[in-house]
């Protein structure tokens, strides 16, 4: 395979792993915020009238959402890491001081779709080991355990439940390259939701709180309405962003294989030259 399709498949595996991560993120906002509000409303209803759905503990929809979040990572992981990004990027580290923009584009894109993904890991991780961790055993011990440790951990949950959703707004607002204000609604949406899901991280426990989350989950869609408008009316941009970016790259090489054929040339003819002279 020559540089050309190395190139074009890297750009590729980049786009379309990055791609999966941003899925994978509003499935995040899916299982995290909406399906919380359907089952707080009883929209979302369990067909057993004895095993009701709780926004305490992880329910079936909920869960099924995040298998499939964590299945659409873990194959955006294998997209970002792939050998042709691993080549690519060792490649532009090779290189000669020699500064090109397009190689400094792509090597700024392959940092770019790897620091999306590596936030949005850190948010999820937090999130799921919060959630299907330490919000269960802190659930089951929560009558009988009135100890130091006890209120440690459920801190640390708090301090969890109210971080993962900002780490994982962050890589939403990397993706979208949103602008300073959507940014700061979306940060201070999530503290606001998320002081009210933790009693205001446990401080005020003799009042409940925590059902203002729901309520507020309700403007989630809102989220995923936003990122349906960014693909309609940015999408054509964003592959031509990318089209152009092979482009220059593929300039790039043609000048630079030229320029080192060049350099031979008269490396070569100097060589014979100087033979001569010393005949």
């Amino acid at each position: 395979m020559n540089n050309n399709r190395i190139i074009q498949s890297t750009i590729r595996h980049l786009r379309i792993g990055t791609l999966l991560t941003f899925i994978g993120i509003n499935l995040r906002f899916v299982s995290g915020n909406i399906i919380n509000a359907l089952i707080f409303f009883n929209i979302l209803k369990s067909g057993n009238p004895d095993h009701k759905y709780d926004i305490h503990a992880p329910s079936i929809p909920d869960m099924c959402g995040d298998v499939v979040m964590v299945i659409v990572l873990t194959i955006a992981y294998l997209f970002i890491t792939s050998n042709h990004v691993k080549s690519v990027n060792i490649g532009i580290l090779e290189m000669s001081n020699q500064i090109l923009l397009p190689k400094k584009q792509l090597k700024n894109y392959i940092h770019q779709s790897r620091g999306i993904f590596s936030a949005t890991i850190i948010g999820v991780s937090m999130y799921l080991f919060s959630r299907y961790v330490l919000s269960i055993r802190l659930e089951v011990s929560f009558i009988k355990n009135t100890t130091r440790i006890f209120f440690i951990l459920n801190m640390l949950n708090d301090i969890l439940k109210l971080c993962s959703p900002l780490i994982i707004v962050y890589a939403y607002c990397k993706y979208l390259s949103t602008n300073k204000y959507i940014m700061f609604i979306l940060y201070l949406f999530f503290i606001i939701r998320n002081l009210f899901a933790t009693n205001i991280l446990g401080l005020i426990p003799e009042y409940d709180l925590h059902v203002g989350a729901p309520f507020l989950d309700i403007l989630s869609p809102i989220i995923i309405i936003y990122t349906a408008a960014y693909f309609i009316t940015n999408f054509k941009a964003i592959v031509y962003k990318e089209q152009k970016l092979f482009h220059d790259l593929k300039q790039d090489m043609i000048q630079e294989h030229s320029a080192q054929s060049g350099r031979k040339y008269r490396n070569a003819f100097g060589s014979h030259v100087a033979q001569k002279v010393v005949l």
